[in-house]
């Protein structure tokens, strides 16, 4: 009985320290996936002037791998931050593991689409593709890419930031999530309007507030 008792009370501990290592590998490869996004933001601002130029095929493949992975990564990193939420959190953290499944969904069949069907049907001259290549702004592919990341992820994020708490550094953290979700409300509504401005806000919030925001969760994950 005694072993039986052990052991029940140790697996909860063994459970929350596979957590803790699962966030932190995914806060850590999470950063290095948006480190990548950012050098192409900024080598198209740098070589074009814009954001919004259309790269080589090869850059196209690595964009789409590296969207596909994201996704990937930031759901698992969201379930498994939801495992370390308790008492009246845990509804919110729901809400936003939700929102980051519709994120990973709609966005990695995006990016899949873009490698595997976009290619075939430019190579035959299908003038289908129009309609389905991500970097036409009159494309449904940009429109569901642009639904993703900008109503889905900013709910995910301000949900994430609601169900969180703790000190200091998480006070950054939730800070961060919500700075990231209001600007990519701001450019699902941008795109909706037709405001490049406002619809840039988004770039912001995946480029630059995101990789902050999962590096101060790899350095909590490492703390804790």
């Amino acid at each position: 009985m005694q072993a039986i008792a052990t052991t029940g009370f140790e697996e909860p501990k063994e459970a929350r320290k596979v957590v803790q290592q699962i966030v932190f590998l995914m806060a850590v490869f999470s950063t290095l996936l948006e480190v990548l996004y950012f050098i192409g933001l900024a080598g198209k601002l740098i070589v074009d002037g814009t954001v919004h130029s259309t790269s080589s095929e090869s850059v196209q493949i690595i964009s789409a791998v590296v969207g596909i992975l994201l996704d990937i990564a930031l759901l698992i990193l969201f379930v498994a931050l939801r495992r370390q939420m308790s008492g009246r959190n845990v509804p919110f953290a729901d809400l936003a593991c939700v929102f980051m499944m519709l994120v990973c969904v709609t966005s990695s069949i995006n990016w899949f689409v873009q490698l595997t069907i976009v290619p075939r049907l430019a190579q035959a001259g299908n003038p289908i593709v129009t309609s389905i290549d991500i970097h036409n702004n009159s494309s449904v592919m940009y429109a569901v890419e642009h639904l993703g990341w900008g109503v889905f992820y900013g709910l995910a994020t301000i949900f994430i930031a609601i169900a969180m708490s703790g000190g200091k550094l998480e006070s950054w953290i939730r800070w961060l999530f919500v700075a990231g979700g209001i600007l990519s409300l701001l450019h699902a509504l941008g795109i909706i309007t037709m405001n490049p401005a406002m619809s840039d806000l988004g770039y912001v919030a995946w480029g630059i507030l995101l990789p902050i925001t999962t590096t101060l969760i790899a350095i909590r994950s490492r703390r804790s």
